[in-house]
């Protein structure tokens, strides 16, 4: 083999080992950066900070707001309370303003993500997790886009089980 092929050769392994390491230097950050999106989202619903809360969502963010499953439901059920949403759930709204009519000071809630897991998909992540909070099971799904930088949430999807045991 030529001296001048084995140095190509060896440069286009340097290459690729540092295409490699950008790479999951860039997951390894993209990572990291949709986690801090998903914490400040959720520290400030927590403190019942609206204002932090939609400064967190994409423009053209949709929802579906957070549904109960339970055999038993102290209120009637209307389809029309659980259709997609722009932006912020109505609902969330609604419990952000009751906090504040409150006496209670923030935190509101502290809530304990269990079992976070983040799929990159390039400008695009899907972060699921669970709480759990007796016999109730929250179900969250955020998908987030890199937008001008940054993560924002484009789609939250929420649902609740309550055990029937």
């Amino acid at each position: 083999m030529t001296k001048t092929l084995s140095q190509l050769i060896g440069l286009i392994f340097f290459s690729i080992s540092l295409i490699a390491c950008s790479t999951t230097r860039q997951s390894n950050n993209d990572q990291q950066d949709v986690l801090t999106a998903l914490t400040i989202f959720v520290q400030a619903f927590e403190n019942g900070d609206l204002e932090l809360m939609e400064a967190s969502f994409a423009e053209d963010a949709t929802g579906f707001p957070r549904a109960i499953m339970s055999n038993e439901l102290s209120f009637p059920i209307q389809i029309s309370d659980y259709l997609r949403v722009q932006g912020i759930d109505p609902q969330m709204r609604q419990l952000v303003a009751m906090w504040h009519a409150s006496d209670e000071e923030p935190p509101y809630m502290l809530l304990d993500p269990l079992d976070l897991v983040i799929q990159l998909y390039g400008d695009a992540a899907l972060a699921t997790f669970h709480l759990i909070d007796g016999d109730a099971l929250s179900r969250r799904s955020f998908v987030l886009a890199k937008r001008a930088g940054d993560w924002k949430i484009v789609h939250l999807h929420a649902s609740n089980v309550i055990s029937s045991e």
